[in-house]
């Protein structure tokens, strides 16, 4: 059972300890999977003791939503490197997305990947999931709203259907290259995506470094 909210710690080695703690589930959970990941090995990985976890975090599903909000972050935080208002920021995210899964030997979404097993474990931990992806979309729908005021999209374009669709297509690239252990089922995904947006274009917007990109 999902007990949270849980409490913030006040001190500064309250919040580093809570913060390590996170940081070891994330990486083992990752790795592992939620269900194979068990306390013991988020402590021995984080150099903490059971006291100091079970004061953070009353259960094991508690920990497990905090990891999913750490893993949220980082997505977001990858967004912000990106000037996704543009063609070319939008490029050179995708670019990053595929490169990152490569380079972390194709073990999926840091945050996708958790939501399957946190989906079938708990109605508040799949709450906390669909909430999740809610925020990534937004996060995603922002640039594509201010891509049609600024007249790049046709006035008739919705942003946050585009959004959705383009964040159904990378967790399907995902998912097809983790299985595959190649980086193709991605490549051509996230191709689709771009080719998606670039459709809705107002055809005769100016072509700018910025805007346009081939």
């Amino acid at each position: 059972m999902c007990s949270l909210p849980v409490q913030i710690p006040k001190t500064r080695q309250g919040r580093k300890t809570r913060a390590t703690i996170i940081s070891a589930a994330a990486e083992l959970m990752y790795q592992r999977g939620v269900r194979a990941t068990t306390i013991e090995d988020v402590l021995g990985r984080a150099g903490a003791g059971k006291g100091q976890l079970y004061h953070y975090f009353a259960t094991k599903d508690d920990l497990t939503a905090a990891v999913l909000e750490h893993q949220l972050e980082r997505v977001l935080g990858q967004l912000g490197d990106y000037r996704l208002e543009t063609w070319a920021g939008i490029r050179a995210w995708f670019d990053a997305l595929l490169d990152g899964q490569q380079q972390r030997a194709f073990q999926g979404c840091p945050l996708g990947s958790l939501s399957s097993e946190m989906t079938a474990s708990s109605d508040a931990l799949a709450v906390r999931v669909a909430n999740a992806f809610a925020r990534w979309e937004d996060a995603l729908t922002e640039p594509l709203e201010r891509m049609r005021h600024s007249g790049v999209l046709a006035p008739s374009s919705r942003p946050r259907a585009l959004a959705s669709t383009t964040l159904a297509a990378i967790q399907g690239g995902y998912l097809l290259s983790t299985a595959a252990r190649d980086r193709e089922p991605m490549r051509s995904a996230l191709e689709m995506a771009y080719s998606q947006l670039r459709a809705h274009r107002r055809p005769d917007a100016v072509r700018t470094a910025n805007a346009e990109v081939p």
